[in-house]
């Protein structure tokens, strides 16, 4: 299963990378470092699973939810953020996220459900 991780921070993706490319069925973990280059990556060979910062530097993710599913329909997508708000979660999910985790307290569920999308592949 292939990965995308959408984060400006480089701390964070390197870490989450090395914590999903241990994880069983995963077998390639992209990144990107803003929306535009996600997109792009996106519309060239959608991953399985995205994971997706809110606040990049091009932009709000909010916005472009919708057309990363447009993208890659079949495509699992979490939100991964510090500004986990009642508003952020909620809109998140409304408008297309299958997930949602607050990146200060939640890397370990986020690992669990790349496990359990992995397990079902």
């Amino acid at each position: 299963m292939k990965l995308l991780v959408i984060d400006d921070s480089e701390l964070i993706r390197t870490r989450l990378v090395e914590l999903l490319a241990a994880t069983p069925g995963v077998e390639r973990v992209q990144t990107a470092h803003n929306l535009a280059e996600g997109l792009k990556q996106v519309a060239a060979a959608p991953p399985a699973l995205l994971i997706l910062d809110l606040h990049l530097p091009d932009g709000h993710a909010l916005q472009a939810l919708a057309r990363f599913k447009r993208l890659a329909p079949g495509m699992a997508l979490a939100v991964l953020t510090n500004d986990a708000s009642r508003y952020n979660r909620d809109l998140s999910l409304a408008l297309g996220a299958d997930a949602f985790f607050d990146k200060s307290k939640e890397i370990g569920r986020v690992l669990h459900w790349v496990r359990d999308k992995a397990a079902q592949t």
